[in-house]
């Protein structure tokens, strides 16, 4: 069974993976004519990997409050 610490570098992890995704499809959203189809989906996207990140900081203020409980 993973550490409390494990599992808060897993998250740390995942969290610096789905920003790099966010950023990487806003780049290209803004690099598409605001009128194009792809903009919205892109917008799409970009809502549901916004809202796992936001329950992903959550669970990571959690892992850091029972570490630092813990040291």
């Amino acid at each position: 069974m993973p550490s409390p610490r494990e599992d808060l570098r897993s998250t740390e992890e995942s969290i610096r993976r789905d920003a790099e995704q966010v950023k990487m499809l806003e780049d290209e959203k803004a690099s598409l004519d605001p009128t194009d189809p792809l903009v919205a989906q892109l917008s799409e996207r970009i809502e549901r990997v916004s809202i796992d990140l936001q329950a992903k900081a959550a669970a990571e203020r959690e892992l850091v409050d029972e570490v630092q409980g813990a040291g």
